[in-house]
């Protein structure tokens, strides 16, 4: 399940009509535009974090077969296991997305490091003679340098697919604009082509709110990466990739944010992102939508990422808010042996009450095991359009 499909109700979603033609970047140090490349690098005990010596590492940029060469180098099942690391100034926008939703399919750990195969000199990039030594097929003796490590533009949005995301000191994560060609000739054919490029960049910023949203990333970033002009790069300090949520923490919420579906209908979505109980370094996002449809009966989704530990477990789930709001989710099914999907009805007086409220908690509770997360409802009234009784009668 891509992460561009929330819930229920909403297909996956990339821009129509128009293909991204990625800016000149200057990230530091320079980059030309190779395709990347993924091997799987063996290093010394610790090398890629605790009791880590091996990883996969990618290198270059994201070209338009690049998700698709990551699917067949992990169709071997040891290497999904294995965390990823990625060196690359970026590429097209498509394919870098395509790549975060491989990664979020196989619950995978993304990192940002430059791998250095024995054999190969210490350099901003591989040269020729250290790529064809990077794509011979074996596994590499190597040291991981996360200090110089970069990740931008593209790569940022395939890094924040996966279901953890680690960046060490000195490891720099970059966003800035996409930019859009317009591909016609002569003034008035230009003109409007202009414009229907800017209409498709708009959508196109849209959308990346979708993906990073259900993520368990800050839309926010999407709009610091629109204020970065595309020749420049906003490399995100560790405050700013703790408070976008990149690097999500105990727990990290989103906004909530609305998805326009077809004929009328729309989601309400927030996730939440947290460790799970039994290993702090394995993190999971629960989505939480409201899906409404004009003149009908809304109903509230939980999309649940399950922790290793949980995979066989039936957990009791409910939603309340104080003593006017509370929602007891039915057993779902699952899409896969790592996610689970819960729908239930809820009547749209509940829903105002709900959207009226200050807070929400989802209870988690299986035998002696309890967790209760409390998720703000702030705006929540705003993205159901004002008007939760009617869910959907202004679109």
């Amino acid at each position: 399940m891509t992460l561009l499909r929330p819930l229920a109700a909403l297909v996956a979603l990339l821009m129509p009509g128009a293909a991204l033609a990625q800016p000149s970047q200057k990230p530091r140090p320079a980059f030309k535009h190779e395709p990347m490349i993924f091997f799987v690098a063996k290093g010394a005990p610790n090398a890629c974090g605790p009791g880590c010596d091996t990883w996969i590492a990618a290198e270059g940029t994201f070209d338009p077969e690049v998700h698709e060469r990551l699917s067949d180098f992990l169709k071997v099942p040891a290497r999904r296991r294995l965390p990823i690391f990625f060196h690359s100034p970026g590429g097209e926008l498509q394919p870098s997305i395509a790549t975060g939703n491989v990664l979020r399919e196989r619950r995978m750990v993304a990192g940002i490091g430059q791998t250095i195969p024995e054999g190969c000199r210490v350099r901003p990039r591989a040269d020729a003679a250290c790529r064809k030594l990077m794509a011979s097929g074996g596994v590499l003796k190597a040291r991981l340098r996360v200090e110089t490590g970069i990740c931008a533009s593209g790569c940022g949005y395939a890094l924040i697919g996966a279901s953890g995301r680690r960046i060490g000191s000195g490891a720099r994560f970059g966003v800035h604009a996409s930019r859009l060609l317009p591909r016609a000739s002569g003034s008035k054919a230009m003109r409007e082509d202009v414009a229907a490029v800017r209409q498709a960049e708009r959508q196109s910023y849209e959308l990346l709110k979708q993906y990073v949203t259900l993520a368990g990333v800050d839309p926010a970033i999407i709009d610091l990466a629109i204020r970065t002009p595309h020749n420049q790069v906003h490399w995100l300090s560790p405050e700013e990739l703790s408070r976008y949520g990149v690097i999500p923490g105990d727990h990290f919420e989103t906004q909530w944010l609305r998805i326009p579906l077809a004929d009328g209908k729309f989601t309400v979505v927030k996730s939440v992102t947290q460790p799970s109980r039994s290993n702090q370094n394995e993190y999971r996002t629960t989505i939480i939508g409201i899906d409404c449809v004009a003149g009908q009966r809304p109903y509230v989704t939980l999309r649940r990422e399950l922790p290793t530990n949980e995979q066989g477990a039936r957990l009791a789930l409910r939603v309340t808010s104080g003593d006017a709001f509370v929602l007891v989710f039915n057993e779902g099914r699952r899409p896969d042996v790592a996610t689970e999907l819960r729908v239930q009805p809820v009547a749209a007086d509940a829903l105002s009450r709900l959207a009226a409220s200050e807070s929400m908690v989802l209870h988690e509770e299986k035998d002696e095991w309890r967790r209760e997360t409390r998720l703000s409802t702030k705006w929540l009234l705003e993205a159901l359009n004002g008007a939760p009784m009617r869910c959907g009668g202004r679109t």
